[in-house]
């Protein structure tokens, strides 16, 4: 175990996200919910005495959910935005210290192609479960923050589609780690390799590969939504993953590690 300089690099930058969570964190604490709350929940009880005091009808429902809509940007402070990225950078933050422990550990055999089955179904499970929770988190958070009508079903829906969402993102996450795996366990080079002879392989690979990695940095620059803090660790987990099994397909068998 040495501390190279990419362990110390990588260090650094896991007490600097850290940190950076810690300010943020207390910028939430210490900001309030909103620009002014005496004229917000006036608005608001005058909003629900026309459901409450009435015979709504659908429509005028749908009506005030626009309205309920509206005046949560009305009266919106950057409270929740500190609290997000609070929670990303913690995440973010643990990551790399992982990453750290990992490259003190292996050092250059972290730039080179996994065989292991059980550390890659590993990340892929992690990674999977970070994603769901990601995508859970929004409508969860604007919950609890509040930020929902109580008597709309705009709670049930987003949770309902966020595991409709995980079907194919499951399976095409598992179509693109597990046949590397299996066809190409002798396979070993690496792991950012993009063209080696014959092309033909890595052309497909690059090709078949191009849209989930895009998918994996567009997780991974969504630290600033409500679920960054476990969307934007999926994405990194998911990179790695995707640079992986690419890897593998286009790594000759045989070479050495």
């Amino acid at each position: 175990m040495k501390l190279t300089p990419a362990v110390r690099v990588t260090a650094a930058i896991a007490l600097v996200l850290l940190l950076a969570g810690a300010a943020l964190l207390w910028l939430a604490a210490t900001t309030p919910w909103h620009t002014d709350s005496s004229a917000y929940f006036a608005d608001l009880r005058k909003l629900r005495a026309t459901l409450y005091f009435g015979q709504p009808d659908a429509e005028a429902f749908k009506a005030a959910t626009v309205r309920f809509g509206a005046l949560q940007t009305q009266y919106a402070t950057r409270k929740w935005l500190y609290a997000d990225l609070a929670y990303a950078s913690f995440s973010l933050g643990a990551c790399t210290a992982v990453v750290a422990g990992l490259t003190m550990r292996f050092g250059a055999r972290l730039l080179r192609t996994q065989k292991n089955a059980v550390v890659v179904l590993g990340v892929t499970l992690l990674a999977l479960i970070a994603t769901l929770a990601g995508l859970a988190a929004d409508p969860l958070h604007r919950f609890y923050r509040e930020q929902l009508p109580e008597w709309s079903d705009t709670l049930e829906i987003p949770l309902a589609g966020a595991l409709v969402a995980m079907i194919p993102i499951a399976t095409i996450t598992l179509l693109l780690v597990l046949p590397p795996l299996i066809f190409r366990r002798r396979a070993s080079g690496p792991l950012l390799v993009f063209t080696r002879p014959p092309h033909w392989p890595s052309i497909a690979a690059n090709a078949v590969y191009a849209l989930p990695l895009a998918f994996a940095v567009f997780l991974l620059t969504s630290f600033a939504s409500r679920g960054g803090w476990a969307l934007a660790p999926a994405g990194l987990m998911l990179l790695w993953l995707f640079l992986n099994g690419r890897a593998l397909w286009i790594a000759p068998k045989g070479e050495a590690a």
